[in-house]
């Protein structure tokens, strides 16, 4: 069981699940190892999306709350919506049920954004853990490490002022993906700060076996970079401009080199092409040394970061033919 569930204590973890009955017991295990390195009373919801397995009777078995959303289109920020209003601590931490947190994490996090009230968020390093499951988990793994200090945004998984959420009214639930940039983005511009802290928060198995969920994976973060680089655009704080610019520009740009190359020069421009492409390859595979000390990996991330150009691109591409089609029916109607 999980103990200290007194609502007048320091701390609500809220988990957010749908259909997570394999991840979910892990996850909790995980929350009372956590929870029991704390002195102060913590709440704990479980936000479920309309699930047909057993995930709210694994959740309540661990003593959680349970909150059933009432929507037919369930997501993540409707979940941390549901969960955080329903909180009356100052703080809420949010986990999602395939994520396990560390030990140490909820005393660490609590300690660090106590440091200065203008802290809205605190985040740490996600681990893989499942590296060994598909050699997709191994490399996109590579992409969650980030510098401790101040940040443009969080992750899902993150402690949060209960008031700083109340402020902006938490995520926008019209968002599927990008809602926490884009929570992140409207926190910032009322003079809060997105903290991370050199600590390893939780580790996260990303759950991707095939090149079908990889390439899924990454054309909904295209979506999402259009979406929120499109939405700020015009900001003095263009939040994701720069990822959509370059999401949109390097595929088609790339294409168009090495065309101008072959047909200016013929095997001679194209050689001297690939000639700088490996010069750049390996000026970042030796950048990548002290993030990535495998080198087999780091030739494999290497690899990743340029093939998922094109799924970025699809992705992007993708948003805009909707928007752009959600505006003719709207004129035509």
């Amino acid at each position: 069981m999980i103990h200290g569930r007194d609502t007048t204590g320091d701390l609500t973890v809220v988990v957010i699940g749908l259909n997570s009955a394999h991840t979910l017991e892990r996850c909790f295990r995980s929350l009372q190892r956590a929870i029991g390195a704390l002195e102060s009373d913590v709440r704990v919801l479980y936000v479920d999306g309309g699930s047909r397995d057993e995930s709210t009777a694994i959740a309540r078995r661990f003593g959680a709350e349970v909150i059933q959303l009432v929507t037919a289109r369930p997501t993540a920020s409707k979940g941390r919506n549901a969960g955080w209003r329903a909180a009356t601590t100052p703080l809420v931490q949010f986990v999602d049920s395939d994520t396990a947190l560390a030990p140490e994490w909820l005393e660490q996090a609590t300690r660090a954004i106590q440091a200065d009230d203008r802290i809205a968020s605190v985040f740490g390093q996600l681990q893989e853990s499942n590296s060994s499951g598909s050699i997709y988990n191994e490399v996109c793994g590579c992409d969650w490490y980030i510098p401790p200090g101040d940040w443009r945004m969080c992750g899902g998984n993150a402690l949060f002022r209960l008031n700083a959420l109340r402020e902006v009214d938490g995520s926008d639930e019209a968002l599927a993906a990008g809602e926490e940039a884009d929570l992140c983005w409207r926190l910032r511009q009322r003079g809060w700060r997105i903290v991370c802290v050199d600590a390893i928060m939780a580790h996260h198995d990303l759950g991707m076996s095939s090149l079908g969920a990889y390439w899924k994976r990454a054309v909904r973060s295209g979506y999402a970079y259009a979406e929120i680089g499109l939405r700020f655009a015009r900001t003095s704080d263009p939040m994701w401009l720069r990822e959509l610019i370059r999401n949109l520009a390097l595929p088609p740009v790339g294409l168009l080199l090495a065309a101008a190359a072959a047909l200016r020069a013929g095997h001679t421009g194209l050689f001297a092409l690939a000639v700088v492409v490996v010069a750049l390859l390996a000026w970042k595979f030796r950048a990548l040394r002290h993030r990535v000390p495998s080198a087999r990996l780091r030739a494999l991330y290497l690899a990743h970061l340029g093939f998922i150009r094109l799924p970025l691109f699809v992705g992007a591409l993708k948003y805009l033919l909707g928007r752009g089609s959600e505006r003719r029916t709207t004129v035509e109607g």
